[in-house]
Order: C-alpha cells, then sequence, then structure tokens
C-alpha cells in the first residue's frame, strides 16, 4: 500500500473514532429512541351542558421505558361539525346544541373522542355551594389559615373549606347587612374589593378583576346572591387525570385534569376551580392551575381538593436521560410483579437475593420476633435442600412465638391494659383479653371473623373477654374513631369539626359513622370487676351543625336500613365484607 493510501486510510480511522467518541459522550451512541405504547385522552368523552360549561383537554403518551410524557401541545385536532364547539387553548366551549366527535392525531395514532353539547343557549343559575364556596377555597379565603380558622380573621368567619355553607352565606350576606355585599353596585362588594386588593387586605390579592374567580362571585351578586335550593345536585365523585405519571428528569412537566360528577349524570370541568397539593415538593412541583413540573428524583403524590373529594396522582420522577436495562429476575408472585413494575418506572434495579446466614436470620426477626440460636443457623446453613427456605418460613409459622408476637401487636391496638384510673380495667379483665386474643391467633381464625366477634361482642367481660372492646374505651366518638383507624386504616378525627382537609371524610361522614355506636349500654356484672355489655336498642348521635341525629351510615359506604337489629352487627357484616374496599387493603399493609 502506498504512502498515500496509508495516510488516508488512518485519518479515516481517526475520524470514525472521534465520531465514535462524540457521540459515546453525548449519550446517544447506538440507544434506540423509545417507542409509544399507549396514547390516552383526559377525559375520554366531552359533554358539555349550558353557556357556562367548558372541558379542558389533557393527552398523554406512554412510552416503552416506562416514561409518561404530556403531548397536548403536539398533536392535531379536528372537529366533524365545528360549529357546535368553540376551542381555545385545548379547552372546548359550547356554541351550538348537537352531537360530534374530536379526532385526536399523535404520532402514527388516533384517537376519537364523542362529543355532546346540550342547552348551549342556558345559562345556568349561579350557585352558591356549587360555584361560590369553591372560589372562596380557590383563593384560600376559607383556608385554616385565613378566615377559616375556628374564630375566623380581621372579623369575618368562613366554616374551613365551606363544609358549613348556611353559615357561610349567612356571614356573607346577612351577618353585617350591606357592608360585605353590595347588590346596588356589585363591583363595590366588600368580598370583591378585598379579594382583590383594591382596598387594605391582610390576605392580599387573591384574584383579579378578570379572573374566573372574580366574575363568577360578580355573576352570583348580579342574580341576586340567592341561596341554593334544598334539591339541589350534589357531588358524587371527583376524579384526576392523569392519575399515573413518570416524568423525565428536572423541567418535565404535565398538565392534571380534575372532572366533577354530579348527583343528576351531568359532569363538570373543575381543573381551575380545584386546590392542588403536592406532597413532595422536592421531587414535583403543582400550580394553583394543575401543572406537575419534576425536579429532583422520588416520587410524590399530588392532590386536588374539590368541594368535600381529594383525589390523588402518582407522581415519579426519575433522572433525565438515564440509561437503564432492568435486569432478568425471578417472579415468584403477584407481589414480586407489582415491585418489579415500580422498580422499572424508578429505574431501580432490584437487590438480589441475600445468602443463606442473612436470610434465617431475618426470617426468624420477621416471624417469631426472636434471633435464631446458633444450632438453628448451624442446621439450616448445612442443609442441602433447594426448598430449605419455604420449609424454614412454614416451620416458624407454626411456632407459638409467631402467634405471641401478633398478639403483642394487636394488643397494643386493641389498648389491652391495666390499671386505667377511669376505667378501671381490672387485671383479670386484661388477661382474659390478652388470653382470648391469642386463643384467637394460635387458632388461625380468620381476621374477619375475630373483628366481627370484637365489634359484635355483648354480656360480661369475664364471660365473653371479647366484650373488653367497649370497656376500654366508653366514649362514643373514640370508638368510631379507633375502629376506623386499626381496622379501617382511616384517621378520621380531624372530621369531628370540619371536614378532612386532606381526605374525603365530611362531618356528616364522621357522625353517622359512629351513631354505629351510640346503643351501646353497660352496666356492672355481679363481680364489681366485670361490666356487662349490651345493646340499648335506643340512643343515637347529633351533629354539632344543626343538632340533628344521624342515621349510621358506613364509612365511603352507603346508608343501611336498620330494623330491630344491633347497629354493631349490621357494621360488623359489612366491614368485614367484599363490599368495604378498607378492611382487607389495611391489613395486608
Amino acid at each position: 500500500m502506498g504512502a498515500f493510501d496509508f495516510q488516508f486510510c488512518l485519518r479515516r480511522v481517526r475520524s470514525l473514532t472521534v465520531l465514535a467518541a462524540a457521540f459515546l459522550a453525548a449519550g446517544v451512541a447506538y440507544a434506540k429512541s423509545p417507542e409509544m405504547t399507549d396514547l390516552k385522552v383526559f377525559p375520554p368523552d366531552i359533554n358539555l351542558k349550558t353557556r357556562q360549561d367548558h372541558q379542558s383537554l389533557v393527552l398523554q403518551a406512554t412510552y416503552d421505558d416506562g416514561l409518561t410524557r404530556d403531548v397536548t401541545s403536539q398533536a392535531k385536532f379536528s372537529f366533524g361539525d365545528k360549529n357546535l364547539i368553540r376551542f381555545t387553548n385545548y379547552t372546548l366551549y359550547p356554541l351550538v346544541d348537537g352531537t360530534t366527535e374530536l379526532k385526536i392525531k399523535f404520532g402514527g395514532r388516533t384517537l376519537n373522542v364523542p362529543v355532546k353539547v346540550q342547552d348551549a343557549k342556558v345559562v345556568r343559575p349561579t350557585s352558591f355551594i356549587q360555584d361560590v364556596i369553591p372560589v372562596l377555597t380557590k383563593a384560600g379565603c376559607n383556608a385554616g389559615s385565613c378566615h377559616g380558622t375556628s374564630r375566623g380573621k380581621d372579623g369575618f368567619r368562613l366554616s374551613l373549606f365551606g363544609y358549613d355553607p348556611d353559615a357561610d352565606y349567612f356571614r356573607l350576606t346577612k351577618e353585617i347587612l350591606g357592608r360585605r355585599i353590595n347588590l346596588a353596585i356589585p363591583e363595590e362588594s366588600l368580598i370583591l374589593e378585598k379579594g382583590a386588593n383594591r382596598v387594605p387586605h391582610t390576605g392580599g390579592e387573591r384574584f383579579k378583576s378578570e379572573d374566573e374567580l372574580y366574575q363568577t362571585i360578580l355573576r352570583w351578586l348580579n342574580e341576586g346572591a340567592q341561596k341554593d335550593q334544598t334539591n339541589r345536585t350534589k357531588v358524587v365523585n371527583v376524579e384526576i387525570q392523569p392519575a399515573r405519571i413518570v416524568l423525565d428528569g428536572e423541567g418535565a412537566t404535565q398538565r392534571l385534569n380534575v372532572r366533577a360528577f354530579y348527583s343528576d349524570g351531568t359532569d363538570r370541568d373543575v381543573t381551575s376551580l380545584a386546590v392542588f397539593l403536592s406532597n413532595n415538593d422536592v421531587s414535583a412541583k403543582v400550580t394553583p392551575q394543575g401543572m406537575i413540573t419534576g425536579a429532583a428524583r422520588g416520587e410524590a403524590f399530588v392532590m386536588a381538593r374539590f368541594e368535600t373529594f381529594t383525589v390523588g396522582a402518582q407522581v415519579l420522577v426519575v433522572p433525565k436521560g438515564l440509561r437503564f436495562t432492568f435486569p432478568k429476575v425471578e417472579e415468584n408472585n403477584y407481589v414480586d410483579q407489582l415491585v418489579d413494575a415500580k422498580l422499572k418506572k424508578l429505574r431501580i434495579a432490584p437487590s438480589g437475593l441475600c445468602d443463606d446466614a442473612t436470610f434465617v436470620r431475618r426470617v426468624y426477626l420477621d416471624i417469631t420476633g426472636t434471633l435464631p440460636t446458633p444450632d438453628e443457623v448451624n442446621k439450616f446453613l448445612a442443609d442441602r435442600d433447594s426448598a430449605k427456605r419455604e420449609h424454614l418460613v412454614d416451620a416458624l409459622l407454626e411456632r407459638k412465638e409467631f402467634a405471641q408476637m401478633w398478639v403483642m401487636k394487636w394488643s397494643e391496638l386493641l389498648k389491652i391494659r391495666t390499671a386505667d384510673a377511669v376505667l378501671d380495667f381490672s387485671p383479670k379483665s386484661a388477661l382474659q383479653y390478652f388470653d382470648w386474643l391469642e386463643e384467637q391467633i394460635a387458632n388461625n381464625v380468620p381476621v374477619n371473623l375475630m373483628v366481627q366477634k370484637l365489634l359484635t361482642a355483648s354480656g360480661g367481660t369475664f364471660e365473653n373477654p371479647a366484650a373488653n372492646f367497649y370497656k376500654v374505651e366508653s366514649d362514643t366518638l373514640k370508638i368510631s374513631e379507633n375502629v376506623a383507624q386499626v381496622f379501617l386504616g382511616m384517621r378520621i378525627q380531624c372530621a369531628q369539626c370540619h371536614n378532612h382537609p386532606f381526605d374525603r371524610w365530611t362531618m356528616n361522614d364522621y357522625y353517622s359513622f359512629a351513631a354505629f355506636f351510640a346503643q351501646i349500654g353497660r352496666k356492672p356484672g355481679d363481680d364489681p370487676r366485670e361490666t356487662v355489655i349490651f345493646n340499648r336498642a335506643s340512643g343515637g348521635v347529633k351533629h354539632p351543625v344543626g343538632d340533628r341525629d344521624m342515621p349510621p351510615k358506613f364509612l365511603g359506604g352507603a346508608t343501611p336500613e336498620i330494623k330491630d337489629q344491633d347497629r354493631r352487627a349490621v357494621l360488623g357484616k359489612w366491614l368485614a365484607s367484599p363490599e368495604n374496599p378498607y378492611f382487607a387493603r389495611n391489613l395486608a399493609n
């Protein structure tokens, strides 16, 4: 080969080497682009009713690397009949009654969304409960740090997050006549002047005059500041979409869509009225408009609150541009499948199997709460059976230490104790209660049956030790709180005074659930240390707002029809049944 040819080849090799190095440095060498595996639009159907209605759209794409992307602004939208709606900023507004179809195209895929428009020329009267109170919540006026505090602020008090709309209406319209609202000149109403910060306001500017929040209150005032009728429609459900989000590092964004469903079968886009919160701003921040922005690697739950409902979306944030290949691992059951699915999204490889010495120590502690003896360790290490780990687990589950450890855990949850100054819970009662619990666990009594025995227990606490469940606590409200927390995993204490700020429970839910325990009777037994538990078949729980008697109602469930039955028996049957989604989930966790 001549000198020229050799130098030419050398330069070519050198150039290719430099080019390959450049691609490697950029992190794109030999890496294929992720492929889209799914495309979804939220909501999947659009129903517009009355002139004020509107519906925003969010389009989410999912890729084979587990990431999701908000592709709303990159898609193409077209309508079968353009005359029915106005489409602005990915939001539909009604123009003429009728039905049509929205066609969305992105990445070679097409989605068809049915669109229905009704009463496009009808102006819906502004509702104080459905429109004005959500504005006060969105603007923060009825928050605990402002006028929603128990004593109010600057002479003006609202119920926290609007749990008492009748009182809120009174305070706005009648408490100081002519001051907070001005029906003659609505624009000069103090509620608007203060909120827009046109007059001195401790809370500063809460909205601008051109904002939807301001215009909603102004429209209500122009309509005469009417109070809602008693037969108004009510919110029965709220959904947040997309509910599963995986963001590609810092700066990645995803818009949210929140829709409310009403008792008359209608739905409504309430994204602009929902209050958004993130439990982990370090990983995912959310704006008041519902825009999530990724930050540091981690997980967050973004919640949206509207009326009495709080719903959440799971947000995972992974390092931007991270190249990751999930290793092939053996999955023994559905738990492994669920764990691995989440680890794939988080870009975390599962830990490998531990060695035998580590396993035997861990399994003894987990199942029996004790450490293995040296002989037990050596015996296990010397065993050459491939299924020895499964056999050890089965053997440990049969040991008395397993039952004793779980008795100890349940004793703490059920508050088995002695020397209580108020209840005089004697050592004999505590011992019999403990022994009864140990018998249930040692005999492998299903937990649902054990819980039903506790909830329906009657008779003397010596004769039927399970009846001590109603001796260690005699306060009706505290009993209901304990049952909700121990058996359902729900902390409902907040709802005793106001609607729960971070969950769906209202004061109505709280006092209706407590009503199941309102008819428990107690009387002394033959032994002064004994208490007899019985069903009095009378009594109830009063709601502090309005002093009305509350009918028993399952948490998150229906209001049962109870005729000549022990209320506790009705509750016990529901609590551990498939109709209740909380019991099994709580115990599994």
